[in-house]
């Protein structure tokens, strides 16, 4: 059940963050990722325009445009599966996106059971 948001920042140079098809390999690549079955991961692609983002020191402009990556899971993984996972989904993303991988910044939530439900329905 692994929901994944991914917010890009985006400039001029940017006309389009990925086609639906790009998208879709990115779901596929993130699913075998977790292990999930077809429609078990959910992926959400959002863009941040660049003159929407700043960082402190003045640090922003068109060399810096990062992809923030949120994850929200049942439950988490043990700390050095978890470390893993988070590198793997660094790698799908830098390259899926075209981006370095210095520049994607990934956050797990706290596990979602018993947080979470679907249809209405609590995940137990």
């Amino acid at each position: 059940m692994p929901i994944v948001d991914i917010e890009v920042v985006t400039g001029p140079a940017d006309p389009e963050v990925v086609d639906k098809e790009t998208l879709q390999l990115l779901a596929d690549d993130l699913g075998r990722l977790f292990g999930s079955d077809p429609g078990g991961t959910w992926v959400r692609l959002r863009s941040i325009d660049q003159d929407a983002y700043a960082e402190n020191g003045g640090v922003t402009g068109s060399q810096v445009q990062p992809v923030f990556v949120s994850i929200l899971r049942a439950e988490l993984p043990e700390r050095a599966a978890l470390g893993r996972e988070m590198a793997g989904v660094a790698e799908i993303v830098a390259r899926m996106l075209d981006r370095p991988r210095e520049n994607i910044h990934v956050l797990y939530a706290p596990d979602a059971r018993g947080r979470i439900g679907f249809g209405g329905t609590l995940l137990e």
